[in-house]
């Protein structure tokens, strides 16, 4: 811990290490009296700590024996009328906080401003240079230096992708990526008669020799791949593997299209793959994951000197980003708002992955601290296609198909994808935790055996 101490400090510092696994189920903690001398604060400090801790469900205190990491945050409860229906744990969205005060206030001062037509008019195809300026100085809070004319604003992170895809290649072009990739980006991809081709994937993403493989036997035109927070694994690249990527597209000549739409609320900033190929490389993000995925504003960055080739994307595909929409956002930028909304984020999503933490086997999941999904390899002998039947049939539970993840014919991963971040709130994620982690263990049911 730096700086000063209070109690909050405390409780975030156990969250973290919970999420972390550095702190795990049944570990013991240091008596009030010994961790307030060890920190240099005063012991009534501590005890208010551990009392929100115990409060929250994270730690659990025990009369002569002493204070202990819960096996499980919190017992199931009963669930708000207001979240009757399925615990969504498919959908990709995220948590957002209580915006309406300051959300009224921002749109009167929007109403208020005496060039609103500029606003309510058509704008250029990258968007208004004020706007780009602006999303050029929040993406250099990642330590990247785009040029607001290297900027084209789109009407969120799938646009992005689709001018990317559109502007960038031709009509059956291949595109390499992931063996398990987004979703979306399969449906933008079928949608503009572009074939997606899987690469082998390890523990640390796409494996460079299996790229150079593919390129060696067969004409691939462009690469797309998700560096940070990859959607379903949550694999973040090694710089190294990063750097080595690289170099095959540069010896194959491929333009990258680089993803870091789920990157978006990390807090790590480890080089991106336009900073390693900036003569080759396009980046794709946008704000959905931070202000909800209503804020309908994303970014392409072109190499220095060819944004006009996102032009073309933007120009064929659902046109112009909204002008109105990126005032909005650029304007909670500008007043912090946007700044306070990624904070928030970051630190729900360490609270919901601290709760699986409690969990034998949903502790197992791949997560990182502020991502918003884990990824679950599953126990013998569930395959995922019956456990994502068995949750949704028996406990009301909404689980993607991981058969939706996979490019191609290759085989269905005996995994799972979970959005933490979907449920309501973090109770509702305790509840589908208890539920998950029962039918984990228990199994599936024997199939029937035909007579």
């Amino acid at each position: 811990m730096t700086g000063p101490i209070g109690f909050r400090t405390i409780v975030e510092t156990v969250i973290d290490a919970i999420a972390a696994k550095k702190l795990v189920p049944g570990q013991k903690l240091p008596p009030q009296r010994h961790l307030a001398q060890d920190i240099g604060v005063a012991v009534a400090t501590v005890g208010r700590a551990y009392s929100a801790l115990e409060t929250q469900g994270f730690i659990t205190s025990h009369v002569g024996r002493g204070t202990f990491i819960s096996l499980h945050p919190r017992r199931e409860k009963e669930r708000p009328s207001a979240s009757a229906g399925p615990i969504e744990l498919g959908v990709y969205r995220a948590p957002v906080p209580q915006v309406r005060p300051g959300l009224a206030a921002l749109l009167a001062t929007v109403a208020a401003t005496p060039n609103i037509e500029s606003i309510l008019d058509s704008a250029p195809t990258p968007g208004l240079a004020r706007h780009r300026e602006i999303i050029s100085q929040w993406i250099g809070r990642s330590q990247i230096d785009a040029d607001p004319d290297d900027i084209v604003l789109t009407n969120g992170g799938q646009h992005a992708v689709m001018a990317a895809l559109s502007g960038l290649t031709e009509s059956g072009a291949r595109i390499a990526t992931e063996e398990l990739t987004d979703p979306r980006m399969k449906a933008v991809a079928s949608f503009l008669d572009r074939n997606l081709v899987g690469v082998a994937c390890d523990q640390d993403g796409m494996l460079p020799d299996d790229l150079d493989r593919l390129c060696r036997a067969q004409k691939i035109s462009a690469l797309y791949c998700t560096p940070r927070h990859h959607n379903p694994t949550n694999v973040t690249m090694p710089l190294e593997r990063r750097a080595d990527l690289v170099e095959v597209a540069r010896r194959h000549n491929l333009t990258i299209i680089e993803s870091d739409i789920y990157g978006s609320i990390a807090e790590d900033h480890v080089t991106a793959l336009c900073q390693f190929a900036p003569e080759r490389t396009y980046r794709v993000s946008s704000l959905a994951r931070i202000a909800g995925a209503g804020m309908k504003v994303g970014w392409l960055i072109a190499p220095p000197g060819n944004a006009k080739n996102a032009h073309i994307g933007v120009a064929m595909s659902t046109g112009v980003a909204s002008p109105f929409m990126t005032e909005l956002a650029t304007r909670m930028i500008v007043d912090g708002k946007m700044e306070e909304m990624l904070r928030w984020q970051q630190v729900e999503n360490r609270h919901r992955l601290s709760q699986l933490r409690g969990f034998p086997i949903l502790s197992g999941a791949r997560g990182e601290p502020t991502s918003a999904h884990v990824w679950l390899n599953l126990p013998e002998p569930w395959r995922a296609e019956d456990l994502v039947e068995a949750a949704a049939r028996e406990h009301n539970i909404n689980i993607a198909p991981s058969h939706t993840f996979v490019v191609g014919r290759r085989t269905v991963p005996h995994a799972i994808r979970l959005v933490i971040g979907a449920p309501l709130d973090q109770d509702e994620l305790l509840v589908a935790c208890e539920r998950l982690e029962r039918l984990l263990a228990i199994g599936p049911r024997p199939s029937s055996i035909a007579g």
